[in-house]
């Protein structure tokens, strides 16, 4: 009988249905989304994909490390991008087939910015071009703000109220970055006028 149960056991973990993970992804609104990306300079969007990641991992069949997934996730974009997609799919959620093109923004947004930041730090290029970097960090929530669209419509919670309200690590998060941001203003202001 214990064998009967321990094989029962693991016919369950290896037996994984992709529809049960439609679900587990990470809600969030996407105006929190959007104010966490930008006021922690992206820092949330490695917690964004871990979380997501993370809540996959029991539907994927083979080890992942989520944690992995969310610091590279220019790397893991795409896939996850898939799963979003096939998710959809299952469920019979429109998809507007851009998906992809989502993620590709995302990656390329990502790259360029910290190659102009990278750059302009190194004198290779004006230090004008950070003002580059700063719109490009700025564009790269967008892709993200639709693919949190597309993850709130498989939770049936199209406005992402489940996790809309900020916690005193949301507001300190905002409140740091903010200063963050008012310093980065004032020496970009010091540098223009310095020059």
């Amino acid at each position: 009988m214990e064998l009967e149960t321990q094989t029962a056991h693991i016919a369950m973990e290896t037996d994984i249905d992709p529809a049960a993970g439609d679900q587990a992804y990470f809600s969030v609104s996407t105006t929190k989304l959007k104010w966490l990306y930008l006021a922690t300079f992206g820092l949330y969007g490695i917690y964004w994909f871990y979380k997501n990641w993370k809540l996959q991992q029991p539907f994927i069949d083979g080890k992942i490390m989520p944690v992995m997934r969310g610091i590279f996730s220019i790397f893991f974009t795409h896939a996850l991008t898939k799963r979003i997609k096939q998710s959809m799919l299952r469920q019979d959620i429109p998809e507007n087939k851009h998906l992809g093109f989502l993620a590709t923004m995302f990656v390329l947004l990502v790259i360029f910015g910290n190659l102009a930041s990278t750059l302009a730090d190194n004198h290779v290029v004006p230090e004008y071009f950070n003002i580059i970097w700063l719109v490009l960090f700025y564009l790269s929530v967008y892709p993200l703000i639709e693919l949190q669209d597309k993850i709130n419509m498989l939770k049936d919670d199209p406005i992402g109220a489940i996790n809309s309200r900020y916690d005193w690590r949301g507001y300190t998060a905002l409140f740091i970055g903010g200063v963050l941001w008012l310093l980065a203003i004032l020496g970009a202001v010091a540098l223009i006028a310095q020059n």
